[in-house]
């Protein structure tokens, strides 16, 4: 069985960087919030989970179909937010501004899914990259007056020309994606 999810990797420019790093520096000691290690950013399209290795031939051929059938795009990531409550906030993210492409790649790579037996999400597709996941908050007044100073609405622009398929493999510290297939757009 491998943990398998499919996302759109991409290199963090010096921007997105820098409000990062003073995201993770408004954060205390007594804060306990894991952050995301920059290399190992992406924008999820579909979480798998676990998956017996003989249905990896035909995952590999559904994101075949739907990235042959996409032409290369880009979007934009902007404003900062978080998952759960403004009193208990689980995730903080960089928010995806929703792009006509980018919506119809996820609708793809969802449909080719389902029909594998993989449970289609029920919840609108909130396009992200998630920054760090939250244990607790010790000062969330700070934490929140941090993210309305370093609020704006633009953060990078990311040109897509590619899917991947990773599997995560999760240990005591943080996890590690191998690139299970890389399926790159048509021109």
């Amino acid at each position: 069985m491998k943990r398998l999810f499919i996302a759109i990797n991409f290199v963090p420019d010096s921007n997105f960087l820098n409000i990062y790093a003073k995201l993770k520096s408004a954060s205390t000691k007594l804060d306990k919030i894991n952050w995301v290690k920059p290399d190992l950013m992406h924008l999820t399209l579909k979480f798998l989970g676990e998956t017996p290795e003989n249905k990896i031939p035909v995952i590999v051929k559904g994101i075949t179909s739907a990235a042959s059938n996409t032409p290369p795009f880009t979007f934009r990531i902007g404003t900062i937010g978080a998952f759960g409550s403004r009193y208990q906030p689980r995730v903080l993210w960089f928010g995806v501004d929703k792009s006509e492409p980018l919506t119809q790649i996820q609708m793809q790579i969802q449909k080719k899914m389902q029909k594998l037996g993989y449970k289609p999400d029920y919840l609108n597709f909130v396009p992200h990259i998630t920054l760090a996941r939250i244990n607790k908050i010790d000062d969330k007044q700070k934490f929140w007056n941090a993210i309305e100073d370093l609020q704006t609405p633009f953060i990078q622009e990311i040109k897509v020309n590619k899917i991947i398929l990773y599997e995560s493999i999760l240990n005591e510290r943080i996890p590690v994606y191998e690139e299970v297939g890389v399926f790159n757009y048509t021109t």
